[in-house]
C-alpha cells in the first residue's frame, strides 16, 4: 500500500510543480505588465523553481531510491506546491479582497507579493531536503555494497 501511495505522490509532485510554475507566471507577468517592468527584475523568483526541476530530473534520470521512494518527501512536495497553487488561486479569484474592490484589477498583486519570500523559502528547503536525500542515498548504497563484500 505505501508503495501505491507513494507512486502516486510521486507523480502527483511533478504535475503539481508544473501547476505551480505555470499560475506564478502568469501572476509574475501580469504583475510586471501592470508595473511597465521587465520580466528580468523578477527572474530571481523563477531560480527555486529551475533548480528544483533540475533536481527532480537529476533524480529521475538517475533513479535516486533515496528521493523517489521517500514517501514523506513526496508527501511534502505536494504540499508545498498546492500551498502555492491556492496562494495563486486566491490571488487570482478572491473577490473580497480590498484591492480587488478598489481598483478593479482582478488580481491581488500585494498578496502575491507578500506570499513570493514564504514560497522561495519553501521551495529552497525542497531543494535542500532533496540535495540530502540524494546524498544519503549514496551513502546507504555504499554501505551495502561493502557490507556484501565483507560478507563474501
Amino acid at each position: 500500500m505505501q508503495r501505491i501511495l507513494n507512486g502516486i505522490f510521486h507523480i502527483f509532485k511533478l504535475i503539481l510543480l508544473v501547476a505551480a510554475f505555470a499560475i506564478t507566471l502568469m501572476i509574475i507577468i501580469q504583475m510586471n505588465n501592470r508595473l511597465n517592468k521587465g520580466f528580468d527584475t523578477t527572474i530571481s523568483v523563477f531560480i527555486p523553481y529551475i533548480v528544483l526541476f533540475v533536481l527532480f530530473c537529476i533524480d529521475l534520470i538517475f533513479r535516486r531510491k533515496g528521493v523517489n521512494k521517500n514517501i514523506f518527501f513526496n508527501i511534502t512536495s505536494c504540499l508545498v506546491f498546492a500551498t502555492i497553487l491556492v496562494a495563486g488561486y486566491r490571488a487570482y479569484t478572491d473577490k473580497n479582497m480590498v484591492l480587488n474592490q478598489k481598483y478593479g484589477l482582478g488580481i491581488d498583486f500585494n498578496y502575491f507579493n507578500n506570499f513570493i519570500s514564504y514560497m522561495k523559502l519553501m521551495l529552497y528547503g525542497l531543494s535542500l531536503a532533496n540535495i540530502f536525500l540524494m546524498f544519503q542515498s549514496n551513502k546507504e548504497e555504499g554501505e551495502e555494497i561493502e557490507e556484501l563484500e565483507e560478507s563474501d
